[in-house]
């Protein structure tokens, strides 16, 4: 997986701090279960958090987009968790998140810019609920908030936080996962021609004698 996938992630370490990972971690653990079920109007809700942040109205356009999206249980779990996990205060009083939204017309802009960013990264990556019980998965999302918002977790530095975003992104492990497996596959082939060609040679030999 590219390491910087836009220009605004690229500009992560000059950044201030964003939120401390322990913190989004956490409050990913206190989701309510609300966020899973069919019923959930996760589009009025990503509007509704649109509102609470600074005000704005989402139009027409943009909401048919979320919609569009959302017809996708994968994409709903993740969004609903996206708006969870925005409203913390930890997250909106980060220093690194007031530059990223500034930069991008606002919280509001910032905040969907994540919830489009998460969609694409990790839909279809986990079970929906693996995001709020498994370890890693929890350390996954946080981490995703923050690269996708353009920020750097508290205290980490760039380099770091790339090497343990790596270290959890299930999609880049998957990619390891089958690199290694197409590699082993053709160590394999290649021992099994050395021994076809060994097998031959020695049935050359045998018949020459």
């Amino acid at each position: 997986m590219d390491r910087r996938p836009d220009d605004l992630e690229r500009a992560r370490a000059g950044q201030p701090d964003g939120p401390a990972l322990a913190a989004l971690v956490h409050r990913l653990t206190l989701a309510p279960p609300d966020l899973f079920e069919p019923s959930v109007s996760v589009s009025a809700l990503v509007a509704d958090v649109a509102v609470s942040l600074d005000g704005s109205v989402l139009d027409r356009k943009v909401l048919r987009a979320l919609d569009a999206d959302l017809t996708d249980p994968a994409h709903r779990a993740l969004v609903g968790l996206v708006c969870w996990v925005v409203l913390d205060p930890a997250v909106q009083g980060a220093p690194g998140v007031r530059a990223a939204a500034a930069g991008l017309g606002g919280p509001a802009g910032w905040f969907l810019r994540v919830v489009e960013g998460v969609q694409a990264v990790l839909a279809g990556q986990r079970p929906d609920r693996a995001w709020v019980q498994d370890d890693d998965a929890r350390e996954e999302l946080a981490r995703a908030v923050c690269r996708l918002g353009g920020v750097l977790p508290a205290g980490e530095r760039a380099e770091t936080a790339d090497d343990r975003w790596l270290a959890v992104s299930s999609a880049y492990q998957r990619k390891v996962a089958q690199s290694m497996a197409g590699e082993v596959a053709r160590a394999e082939e290649l021992a099994r021609a050395l021994a076809e060609q060994r097998a031959k040679e020695a049935a050359a030999q045998y018949a020459n004698y």
